[in-house]
């Protein structure tokens, strides 16, 4: 997928979630944005797609002072996670759990159920 497609898409998907959304890097099928989300929080995003296929992703929920509340990624590094590889890391890097969350149209789903 197209970075400036998806961000065109990311857009509509965060309505009533996000502020504003801040491009660092839109380079072919790769991208890595920050969302500012309306409670003083953010999501950091980073995909890498070949056509329609999601290869690698991270999302990063952080506080408005940047500290982890909620870490998705799909790094293969952490092969004992029983959702391997996607995992999530919880309040910290080492608390590593299980992931049902694989794309960030769950991600953000997630979020709004947090509000």
């Amino acid at each position: 997928m197209n970075a400036h497609e998806r961000l065109l898409t990311i857009e509509q998907l965060s309505v009533g979630l996000v502020e504003r959304i801040v491009p660092l890097e839109l380079d072919g099928e790769a991208l890595r944005l920050i969302l500012y989300l309306h409670d003083g929080n953010n999501l950091r995003v980073a995909e890498q797609w070949q056509g329609q296929q999601l290869l690698r992703y991270s999302y990063y929920w952080l506080t408005a002072e940047n500290q982890l509340i909620v870490g998705w990624d799909n790094a293969p590094h952490h092969r004992h996670v029983a959702t391997h590889p996607h995992h999530k890391h919880i309040g910290r890097p080492t608390n590593l759990q299980r992931s049902e969350e694989t794309c960030l149209e769950d991600v953000l789903h997630y979020l709004r159920t947090q509000s």
